[in-house]
């Protein structure tokens, strides 16, 4: 039996929430968290016949279930992408120190649950490592490492796949970014490498700061990288996204897609040291930490323009 607590955060989307917990299920973790977000005002009918589906589905699984002990919260109303993760993590964490967390859309290969499980026990008071990541997005994307180490440390805590503790989660996570005027200019001076990651934190974080950012994760990027805590991440992906093919929600950048899973053996749990991988935050800044100059981007929307007007002249 697995010991380590899992959660899955569902919402919508039957199809793949089936095939995620079949997964869980599948190493028979001792307890599973399920939530269910509650529907929104405005759901059309399609919207309101998946999100009962997917609550039907839950249920029914929970029913046949002997193995694992399946705890199912769906609220009533819905609470939103800003406030769900600290809504739920406060639930888990009344109860548990430690956990894993999944999304409806994030497929886990069975040796993600393992290497959660030791790293978790390994760096529980480790004072730079706050966050383990399954998701190794270069090698999703290539099919090949980034450097020799089996696992190395990162910059940016990345959530498809992850897990965390309570009390590092608990030190620093607020769904209200309410510190950004007095960190504002270390964060902007000390934490940023260049102009295009300056732009995309001193466009987010404000945006989260007033409220008008809907994203859960950015108040966790920004408190992680502000105080020099770093995430552990396999040098071989461990999770797929299955959300572009169902009912995709996010902006994701579409070459992420279709990202290859690896599995990782017995043989590569093992390592000497964990050292922080350059390469590969530069990878990730360049693939999502980065944000366009206003005037470049409306120069090429003017030159595709003129381009297409000139033409069909």
């Amino acid at each position: 039996m697995f010991k380590n607590p899992i959660l899955l955060l569902t919402y919508k989307r039957p199809e793949t929430t089936k095939i995620i917990i079949d997964k869980i299920i599948s190493i028979k973790p001792k307890k599973l968290y399920v939530f269910q977000d509650g529907p929104k005002k405005n759901f059309k009918e399609f919207d309101c016949l998946k999100h009962q589906e997917t609550s039907n589905i839950i249920l029914k699984i929970k029913k046949k279930c002997k193995s694992t002990k399946i705890l199912f919260y769906s609220f009533k109303k819905n609470i939103g992408q800003r406030y769900i993760a600290n809504k739920i993590l406060n639930i888990v964490f009344k109860k548990e120190k430690e956990i894993i967390f999944l999304e409806d859309d994030t497929y886990p290969d069975r040796s993600f649950f393992t290497y959660c499980s030791l790293m978790l026990k390994k760096f529980e008071n480790h004072k730079i490592i706050y966050h383990i990541s399954g998701c190794n997005q270069f090698y999703g994307l290539y099919k090949k490492r980034i450097g020799k180490e089996n696992f190395f440390l990162s910059k940016y805590p990345q959530l498809w796949g992850w897990a965390t503790w309570k009390k590092k989660w608990k030190k620093y996570y607020n769904p209200k970014i309410q510190d950004w005027e007095k960190n504002k200019k270390h964060f902007l001076d000390k934490c940023i490498d260049s102009k295009g990651e300056y732009r995309f934190f001193n466009y987010y974080i404000p945006k989260n700061s007033k409220g008008s950012h809907i994203g859960w994760d950015v108040p966790w990027i920004y408190k992680l990288i502000l105080n020099e805590k770093k995430t552990l991440v396999p040098n071989i992906n461990l999770i797929k996204n299955l959300g572009y093919n169902y009912s995709p929600e996010g902006k994701g950048a579409k070459k992420f897609r279709n990202l290859k899973i690896g599995s990782l053996k017995k043989d590569q749990f093992k390592y000497k040291k964990i050292i922080h991988n350059i390469e590969y935050d530069n990878f990730l800044r360049d693939s999502f930490y980065h944000r366009k100059n206003f005037v470049k981007i409306v120069k090429n929307k003017l030159i595709k323009i003129i381009k297409t007007f000139s033409g069909h002249s």
